[in-house]
């Protein structure tokens, strides 16, 4: 995660020109919807086991900075993402928008995250799976 003082000069950088930045980040630095059965990655990961996958595999995921939290809400992008964490990939490749807040997403509660940090290696299809049955029953 980078440092707030960085993101700051990113802020001023891009943010006050309404320009982004295409850079790689960890999972720890995105701010990921649980969702359920129909939206956020749990909906993502049921798309994907029914063979609805990416159709823009070499775009940058889409995040926004929040200044807050000094962490990137992902807006767009969930299929490129669950497709790489599958593939055990570590780095995502994502474009910036460097506002520090969002009126157009809503920011879910650490409650509807995917993942806390210490949780970032254990995410498996297993996992994934448990997540879309949970999102099955509270959709019931």
């Amino acid at each position: 995660m980078p440092k707030i003082s960085e993101s700051i000069k990113n802020w001023e950088k891009y943010g006050l020109n309404q320009e982004t930045e295409i850079r790689n980040l960890s999972f720890g630095d995105l701010i990921i919807s649980r969702g359920n059965y129909n939206t956020g990655i749990i909906a993502t990961y049921r798309d994907i086991c029914e063979g609805k996958i990416s159709r823009t595999p070499g775009v940058p995921i889409q995040v926004c900075w929040i200044r807050e939290e000094n962490k990137f809400l992902v807006t767009d992008g969930y299929h490129r993402l669950v497709e790489r964490v599958l593939k055990k990939e570590k780095l995502f490749l994502c474009e910036i928008e460097w506002t520090g807040y969002t009126l157009q997403w809503s920011i879910p509660i650490k409650e509807e995250r995917l993942l806390e940090t210490k949780e970032i290696f254990k995410l498996t299809e297993e996992k994934i799976k448990s997540l879309i049955k949970e999102g099955r029953k509270k959709r019931s």
